[in-house]
């Protein structure tokens, strides 16, 4: 479908029906996982102290940005087709690519994609024991897409011509944040099931030697990683396939990324917390009715290995669950538990 067949005036309305459909979906999500994130399982509030509020603050934010790119598309579709009566009706007020309204919605855009991929970075150095080695060149394609993502903003900016997304002076940009994108989702998301797996293996290890069964939990974690991920990069592949054939469905598709970003990140949350009471084995009765989280280490054992059979004792403490907060009421004597059960 060509540009022509798919003028901008409907592609916009039809980007609004669009954005409508998942920010429904956002307000669940986003409304279940503040509740784990808030509550426990017994409907009590965690308190201030056993609250992870990055996390929080995280949701919220990506919330914040889902409702104002719902705001500023019913704003643009009003003035265009209601308030606008200059020349070229409401094509000639959609293609105005300098309108302040064009220029928040690529600014929205840009601030939901780093705050989820730096969140998706963010998760790769935890599970990593907090070595910043392993996530140097996640961050470098990290600041690289948002460097190129404002660039972006500010051409939009000053352009004050008619144009589309696939303006020329855009389009450089443009595609380097969708290629850095999901260069870096592709590099994260691998790093992290590589190594849950690897410790999947060494634990299993251990697990076979004594007659016990595998651990079904962390597999489980590396799927749930895989599928809200892969969420979010089909949804920039579509968007990277509309915008360079010049179709004008990117604009539907580009707001629906800003929409899918805060329900991949909450999804993982919902789904870890509705699994976790009783998921199969567990990898000991100390942890077969704790949620799956992972741990940072401060006991500079970076990078250590685990030989088949060893459960090595951390004095580390727990901090920063990057997927989830303790549901469990009893979250003292959960931090008391040091070994290396379904953490990494």
């Amino acid at each position: 479908m060509s540009s022509s067949s798919f003028p901008i005036d409907t592609a916009q309305l039809v980007a609004l029906y669009m954005q409508c459909i998942f920010y429904g979906a956002v307000l669940i999500t986003v409304g279940y996982g503040l509740r784990v994130l808030l509550w426990s399982r017994d409907g009590q509030f965690k308190g201030r102290t056993h609250i992870n509020w990055i996390m929080v603050g995280v949701t919220m934010a990506m919330f914040t940005i889902a409702t104002m790119e719902m705001a500023f598309g019913l704003i643009h579709v009003l003035q265009a087709f209601i308030y606008y009566t200059g020349p070229g009706g409401a094509k000639g007020e959609l293609s105005d690519i300098s309108n302040w309204v064009n220029v928040m919605r690529t600014a929205d855009y840009v601030a939901q994609t780093f705050i989820g991929d730096g969140i998706m970075v963010y998760r790769c150095y935890v599970v990593y024991e907090r070595n910043w080695k392993v996530v140097v060149i996640p961050v470098l394609l990290w600041l690289a897409e948002t460097a190129c993502g404002w660039v972006t903003v500010y051409i939009e900016a000053t352009l004050h011509t008619a144009a589309t997304l696939d303006q020329f002076r855009l389009v450089p940009f443009i595609t380097s944040v969708l290629s850095l994108t999901l260069a870096m989702t592709t590099i994260t998301t691998g790093l992290i099931v590589y190594r849950i797996r690897k410790i999947n293996n060494s634990v299993a290890s251990k697990d076979a030697a004594r007659g016990k069964g595998g651990n079904g939990r962390l597999i489980r974690v590396v799927r749930i990683l895989v599928e809200s991920g892969l969420i979010y990069t089909i949804s920039v592949i579509v968007f990277f396939c509309t915008f360079l054939t010049s179709n004008n469905a990117q604009y539907g598709v580009s707001d629906v990324v800003v929409q899918l970003i805060p329900i991949s990140f909450t999804l993982i949350l919902i789904r870890v917390e509705s699994g976790a009471p009783g998921d199969g084995s567990a990898v000991t009765h100390s942890t077969s009715n704790k949620p799956i989280t992972f741990l940072s280490v401060r006991s500079g054992i970076h990078g250590a290995e685990m030989s088949p059979g060893t459960r090595p004792n951390f004095p580390g403490r727990p901090s920063d669950a990057y997927m989830m907060d303790d549901l469990s009421s009893d979250r003292d004597g959960w931090k008391g538990d040091r070994r290396f059960d379904p953490v990494v």
